[in-house]
């Protein structure tokens, strides 16, 4: 009776240790919070545009519409996104970038993809956005930050506020991104 209590506490410690053992290890192997080394690359081309012109005659009003001139740019947008095969359009949910987006998307029979103005290269970016040629409208801030971040650079500032004709192009397809900047009145 004895010798069957003995090897019963052996078994039974042996068989604690091997469950310690498989938890501590698969916790060791647990993968950590994805950086952006984990996320695919992308090899798409992104064209990031500044909303147009918005109305600035209350400025305590932080999501107006754009202008008369606003508008026609953002059908001048639309024309110039055209004859480009475009895969999605981003847009912030401001009533300015939609509405800077809309006729380009409307073209393309495209919804825009809102985006937080602070998070756009999410997961989901990546995995939608991955090649293709997509069309990002943001603002005067964001714009040349997001078009960093696909630079993996730091050298674009802000965007003066007058300007709202400026294009950042930027393509990944090859090993060297290339990237423009134009401006199309």
């Amino acid at each position: 009776m004895i010798k069957q209590r003995s090897l019963l506490r052996g078994v039974m410690a042996w068989g604690l240790i091997l469950c310690f053992s498989a938890i501590f290890s698969s916790c060791n192997q647990r993968s950590t919070k994805p950086t952006n080394s984990d996320k695919p690359e992308l090899s798409g081309v992104y064209y990031l545009i500044r909303h147009a012109e918005k109305d600035r005659s209350n400025s305590s009003n932080k999501d107006p519409e754009l202008i008369q001139k606003g508008l026609e740019r953002s059908q001048r947008w639309a024309q110039y996104f055209d004859s480009i095969p475009l895969s999605g359009v981003y847009s912030t949910a401001y009533r300015r970038t939609l509405q800077t987006a809309l006729p380009t998307a409307t073209n393309k029979a495209l919804s825009p993809i809102i985006y937080q103005a602070n998070a756009l290269l999410d997961d989901s970016f990546y995995v939608n956005a991955q090649s293709g040629h997509w069309l990002i409208v943001g603002h005067s801030d964001t714009t040349p930050y997001w078009a960093n971040a696909l630079l993996k650079t730091d050298s674009l500032s802000d965007i003066p506020d007058s300007i709202n004709s400026r294009l950042y192009r930027i393509d990944l397809r090859f090993e060297s991104p290339q990237f423009t900047i134009s401006n199309i009145e």
